[in-house]
């Protein structure tokens, strides 16, 4: 498939392989013919025009490629993980890479959001998520105002973006259409509690050390 322009909002498009192109045609699938909705994405795997391993996420009817992770990345996400695992029990259900359907049009996969036990996955939207959070290195610019912008954009009231290079975390609350009204940032030595669980207290030192 040709290269086209990159999608709006900082997004870097998914470019299909001529094999992948070539099933979508063959299905009345073609790129340039429409914007995705999650059951397309679901019946692109099934045909075999997406590799189900691929690392990408749906966002306003774009397929769009997330960033791949390296070591600090992986480190902070754990740390964090670990943490909400053990403390916050068994009314909510933390999931990591998990999708997140916002519209049918746009289901990004966070590295880590939480919503109460007795929602079901598929019927939470960006007001039941009670935190969301992306562990950013390279993808910090796009963490900070694309994906920001499309949570503000969904009601997403407590989001947080975990810097893993610099051990800082930027908060954003207040969501409204046009972006996030508060934006603080957490520095070594500061610390920060979810909104939804203000007895869990997490401080930027807890973040590794990038090597």
């Amino acid at each position: 498939m040709n290269a086209k322009a990159e999608p709006p909002g900082d997004w870097p498009r998914y470019h299909f392989s001529p094999e992948e192109a070539e099933r979508l045609q063959a299905a009345g699938m073609a790129e340039e013919a429409r914007r995705f909705t999650l059951d397309d994405v679901f019946e692109m795997m099934r045909l075999g025009a997406l590799d189900p391993d691929a690392r990408v996420e749906l966002i306003d009817g774009e397929l769009v490629e997330m960033a791949a992770q390296n070591s600090p990345h992986m480190y902070a996400k754990h740390a964090l993980l670990r943490r909400l695992m053990r403390e916050l029990g068994d009314a909510v259900i933390v999931h990591v890479e998990g999708t997140l359907r916002l519209t049918k049009r746009s289901a990004p996969s966070p590295d880590i959001f939480i919503h109460r036990s007795d929602r079901r996955v598929e019927d939470v939207r960006g007001p039941d998520v009670l935190l969301l959070i992306e562990v950013a290195d390279s993808s910090l610019p796009r963490d900070l105002r694309a994906k920001a912008a499309l949570y503000a954009r969904h009601g997403i009231a407590d989001y947080w973006v975990v810097d893993a290079m610099a051990r800082r975390i930027f908060v954003h609350r207040q969501p409204t259409p046009e972006g996030y009204a508060e934006v603080v940032e957490v520095t070594p030595g500061g610390e920060i509690a979810p909104l939804a669980f203000p007895d869990f207290v997490f401080r930027a030192d807890e973040i590794p050390a990038a090597p």
